[in-house]
């Protein structure tokens, strides 16, 4: 009886030996998965909220509550520059979560309010404040490189052009400091004049040349290496948005409700597009097409060639903001606080609710590449 005994007890000893060893074997250790990140397209509204979403589908990603966003925000690195109306926000572009805050001082005078959009070439950072200082940021360090005073406010975007930021105040003053020491190469203080109200369009360079508008209704050509003004076009009505340049044209919106083209060599009008409303919004070229949004409530597509309309696309609110296209699509944000995106052929592929106004401008991330629009001066980086 007791040696049956010992022998059940032996099996069962060598049946939990056995399972606890096949346990043993069956599972691996816990490992931490990799955060898995794909593209972004960021926008801000008047709900002091900063959006990431995704651009596929136009599903929320994440949200920062960050203050009143007043300009278009901006990669560099691993990392998302976001202007409000007080501070300029480093952010994780990843994640969403804030790096720090950078306020930026010059002596005792804490400098904020940014309504310029900033500027990149991945290791620096320009911005342009209300007072007039534009300042250079290291982006490793968050140090400031330099800081250069504008001598007036400063709402128009800054621009890179041939290793020189371009920065126009509000009066109309044009100045060149080079981007890596901040001296001033030039300045021109009367080829644009503005005799109304601020300055705000932002300068746009093609080949040897700079072009702005102004309230006046000038377009002015400036030289771009001596700032020696050339010659202007008058379109007889106030300019606020901001001109680009595409395939040798001109193209700019204006308060009297029309788009214009005009050819940079013949100093001519090309060709005028009429909206029924004012456009305020800056163009964006793609494919021989321009893109433009105006206070009608329209996003509209021209052929760059002589103005036809292809289509247009009709909104919830006018559209003061710039309009993106990029990667074969149109982003467009309204003031019914709706961000849309539209494929090239003027069919809605979705759009998001940001539950705010917005004035500001898209941006698509595609983790190795940022698509900017035209009013940031930076295109594509």
């Amino acid at each position: 009886m007791l040696q049956r005994w010992m022998k059940s007890l032996a099996v069962v000893t060598t049946i939990c030996v056995l399972f606890t060893n096949c346990k043993k074997n069956t599972y691996s250790a816990d490992e931490p998965l990799n955060d898995v990140y794909t593209p972004s397209v960021f926008i801000g509204s008047e709900n002091k909220i900063l959006y990431a979403l995704d651009p596929a589908s136009g599903s929320y990603k994440w949200q920062l509550n960050i203050g009143n966003l007043t300009a278009t925000p901006l990669v560099a690195g691993d990392f998302l520059y976001v202007p409000t109306v007080d501070t300029l926000f480093k952010v994780d572009v990843k994640t969403g979560k804030i790096i720090k805050p950078l306020l930026l001082t010059n002596g005792d005078d804490i400098t904020r309010e940014f309504y310029s959009s900033p500027l990149t070439n991945g290791s620096t950072v320009w911005i342009a404040t209300i007072t007039g200082k534009v300042f250079a940021i290291d982006v490793k360090t968050d140090a400031v490189k330099w800081k250069y005073n504008a001598d007036d406010s400063v709402y128009s975007s800054l621009m890179m052009y041939n290793g020189n930021i371009i920065i126009a105040n509000s009066k109309g003053s044009i100045r060149a400091v080079n981007m890596n020491s901040g001296v001033q190469l030039w300045r021109n203080d009367t080829s644009v004049l503005v005799p109304t109200g601020s300055l705000v369009s932002s300068p746009v360079g093609n080949g040897t040349n700079i072009y702005i508008g102004s309230t006046d209704g000038n377009i002015s050509a400036l030289n771009g290496t001596t700032g020696k003004g050339l010659w202007k076009y008058n379109i007889g009505s106030v300019i606020d948005g901001s001109p680009i340049v595409y395939g040798g044209n001109i193209i700019v919106g204006s308060a009297d409700n029309y788009v214009y083209c005009i050819d940079s060599a013949a100093k001519l009008e090309r060709w005028k597009f009429k909206t029924n409303d004012r456009v305020l919004s800056t163009a964006a070229a793609y494919g021989q097409v321009v893109y433009i949004g105006s206070y009608d409530s329209h996003i509209y597509a021209l052929n760059i060639i002589d103005g036809s309309i292809k289509w247009k696309y009709r909104t919830g609110g006018l559209i003061q903001s710039t309009v993106l296209a990029a990667n074969g699509a149109v982003y467009a944000a309204s003031f019914d606080k709706m961000l849309y995106k539209i494929d090239t052929s003027g069919s809605l592929k979705w759009k998001y609710n940001v539950s705010g106004v917005i004035r500001t401008s898209p941006i698509l991330w595609d983790l190795t590449r940022t698509y900017y629009p035209s009013i940031t001066g930076m295109g594509q980086y």
